[in-house]
């Protein structure tokens, strides 16, 4: 794999990025940040790549966690999504390194009452030292029946965005009936090159409904590598500046124009770097897109 500053080189990131859509790309403050998309409807806006759940903040590993999260902060990752103690992890090293107030904490609420979920909330806006959440989320199970719960603590000012997430087609249905309101801020969903069913219906309501899209398992939890494994990276895939199979998938997910940021998980540093590195460059067409899939399919 090569590191980010031999990615750009290569890519040549000034011509790739006048050639990349305008209106996707909001900012590029120059060769160090990652390119940043709008928040439909607001002045916000979010690097394209961004952290999940990392094993790293589910062990609890502060070193691992501290590595990682200074990494993506360095080049101007600020979306990390994460769940449960996770949150608590990611907050405490944040603070540690004194960028808590640079970052955009994604989390979840569900199952608990509220009195338990406020207290969470106020632990975590003490840890971080921000007046509110930048983003409360939930499952579609939990979030429709208690939505009113969230909007009040928008209304609040508990939190400045609520969303909805899943990874699976089977709640579908409900994300776009939520997203009927026109109350949802946030969606989070499954996509990839061989994932892509939320491409026919869910991401194009999204775009048109103005709610902000993160991506959740762009290599589908490892499934991806396991079928690239041993394959070569094919050459076309320098047309639009990917130079591993990580980027493949990233890229793929990147030129829907209705994904904000796409989120990935790992807790290795240098996957975390070549990841960094999508969000560089050219991304596939229309065509392109479609001859992606088929080679995937081919392997």
């Amino acid at each position: 794999m090569h590191d980010r500053r031999s990615f750009i080189k290569r890519a040549g990131f000034a011509a790739s990025l006048m050639a990349a859509p305008a209106s996707w790309l909001v900012a590029a403050a120059d060769q160090q940040t990652l390119p940043r998309r709008a928040i439909p409807g607001t002045s916000d806006s979010l690097p394209v790549i961004g952290l999940g759940n990392s094993n790293a903040f589910r062990r609890g590993d502060v070193s691992g966690s501290t590595a990682l999260i200074k990494l993506f902060h360095q080049h101007g990752g600020a979306y990390i999504d994460c769940t449960g103690d996770s949150r608590f992890v990611v907050a405490s090293v944040a603070d540690s390194l004194g960028i808590a107030k640079d970052l955009f904490l994604g989390t979840y609420f569900a199952g608990d009452d509220e009195a338990t979920m406020r207290q969470d909330i106020s632990r975590l806006l003490a840890m971080t030292g921000k007046k509110q959440l930048d983003l409360a989320h939930s499952y579609p199970e939990f979030g429709e029946p208690n939505w009113d719960l969230f909007r009040k603590w928008k209304y609040e000012g508990l939190t400045k965005y609520i969303g909805v997430a899943r990874h699976h087609e089977s709640y579908y249905d409900t994300m776009m009936k939520m997203m009927a309101t026109g109350t949802v801020d946030f969606l989070q969903v499954n996509y990839s090159p061989l994932e892509s069913a939320a491409g026919k219906q869910v991401l194009p309501m999204a775009l048109d409904k103005g709610v902000a899209v993160s991506i959740n398992r762009p290599f589908i939890n490892g499934d991806f590598f396991k079928l690239v494994r041993g394959h070569e990276l094919p050459e076309w895939a320098a047309e639009f500046d990917c130079t591993s199979w990580a980027q493949f998938s990233l890229k793929y997910i990147l030129s829907n124009p209705a994904v904000t940021c796409v989120l990935t998980e790992t807790a290795n540093p240098k996957h975390a770097l070549d990841n960094i590195g999508a969000g560089f460059g050219r991304l596939p067409d229309e065509k392109t897109r479609q001859r992606m899939v088929q080679h995937l399919k081919s392997l």
